[in-house]
């Protein structure tokens, strides 16, 4: 399966704008959303990374070498090792799996 089928077409122009749907008028899995926009910090975590895999970086002693070297760094403003990468990531993704309020699994 090449998508999502549980998706809803925005406005039969799937894939226009930031949307592929209208999330508003649709009911997404916890799995799908997060609780709000990237932040400042994690928009630009999210470019450097895109760019350092785009580069076909994807070991991770490499990686962190990448972000160091494009300018990235972690949220104290000091230079990304191995361990606070790892930590960072982690957070992230602890972030994206909390249960909120009105979520179906709550």
């Amino acid at each position: 399966m090449q998508f999502n089928p549980y998706l809803a077409e925005a406005g039969g122009a799937k894939g226009g704008g930031r949307f592929i749907e209208e999330p508003d008028s649709v009911d997404n899995f916890v799995f799908q959303t997060r609780g709000g926009p990237l932040d400042s910090f994690e928009e630009s975590l999210a470019r450097a990374l895109t760019a350092a895999f785009d580069a076909g970086t994807f070991e991770f002693p490499e990686l962190v070498a990448a972000l160091n070297a494009s300018g990235s760094r972690d949220p104290d403003g000091a230079q990304w090792t191995e361990p606070k990468l790892d930590a960072e990531l982690d957070r992230l993704a602890q972030a994206l799996f909390q249960t909120v309020p009105g979520d179906l699994a709550a």
